[in-house]
């Protein structure tokens, strides 16, 4: 939906043997909300945010090693079942790493995060959304699978 739609109404009215048009338009501007400082995207302004971003959860700037498994049971994902990756941001949704292996967009892949000071390790499970080459590697981003909801 635009920030902004023009409304208009035209009417006709017959005044003795004369006809007139009377237009009236009116400029609605939708409302804007702020977001929450905890909630802004990652190197992205208010515009951006607005306009190009797609996601649904805000995704947080993160340096970390973490293990993939290729669960999918192609040549490649048997040959080298395992992937390194390096974490560069995450979200409730997803996430973007570094890779030094090739993957194939639509790749069903688990991610294991290690255990951090007292919280323990944990696992999340997803698909490839895309990879592509780059400097020191290949960037992929990995969509996780919705979790169930509690009973």
């Amino acid at each position: 939906m635009r920030a902004t739609d023009e409304a208009s109404i035209r009417k006709q009215s017959v005044v003795g043997t004369q006809t007139l048009e009377i237009c009236m338009s009116a400029t609605l501007k939708m409302p804007t909300m702020k977001m929450p400082d905890f909630m802004r995207l990652v190197g992205s302004d208010e515009t951006e945010a607005q306009g190009a971003e797609r996601r649904i959860f805000p995704r947080k700037e993160m340096q970390a090693r973490v293990q993939g498994k290729r669960l999918d049971h192609t040549i490649p994902a048997r040959r080298e079942p395992f992937l390194n990756l390096s974490l560069r941001d995450v979200s409730m949704g997803g996430l973007s790493a570094i890779s030094q292996t090739p993957v194939e967009s639509g790749e069903r892949v688990s991610v294991f995060f290690p255990p951090e000071g007292i919280q323990r390790g944990w696992d999340a499970f997803g698909r490839v959304i895309r990879c592509q080459p780059g400097t020191f590697g290949y960037r992929i981003a990995v969509e996780f699978d919705p979790l169930p909801m509690a009973a």
